[in-house]
């Protein structure tokens, strides 16, 4: 089995995510762990690595999607949150977009982050804003429609 749960931030993918793999044995991987996977295999200090991502030399993005395909060489996972946008165009996963709104989003930012709500609507539009921008440039989709998840 192979989900990918999508979603704005603070809509509650990795809290779905955790109940369906304590439910159905699936192992979770989200950006943060696909990150740490490459982090893990490059060449030199972290801080190079953030310097070639910004210089544009690497397109990290390209390398999440990389980590992507190599776990889901295997079965039972669920790729969750901005990740799971990554899998649009797979026909192998089960793909599910998650919604709340907007002031429960910020809400639910803030209290995990230990920040105020202003911040957390803050970090809600940037992070908006920056997973409809890469739906668009990955697959010339709108990451919101409906029509492209399974559930």
């Amino acid at each position: 089995m192979k989900i990918a749960l999508a979603g704005p931030i603070g809509a509650g993918c990795s809290e779905v995510a955790e109940l369906l793999s304590g439910k159905l044995s699936l192992r979770v991987e989200n950006t943060s762990s696909l990150v740490g996977r490459f982090v893990s295999r490059f060449k030199g200090p972290f801080i190079d690595l953030e310097e070639v991502a910004r210089s544009g030399e690497i397109d990290l993005d390209h390398q999440v999607r990389k980590e992507i395909d190599e776990v889901l060489r295997g079965d039972n996972v669920v790729v969750e949150g901005r990740s799971g946008f990554m899998l649009l165009d797979r026909k192998d996963v089960f793909k599910v977009l998650l919604v709340a709104q907007l002031e429960h989003r910020a809400k639910h930012v803030a209290e995990r982050r230990g920040i105020s709500y202003e911040e957390g609507l803050g970090d809600v539009h940037r992070s908006d804003n920056e997973r409809k921008s890469m739906v668009d440039r990955m697959f010339k989709k709108d990451w919101l429609d409906a029509t492209n998840y399974d559930l």
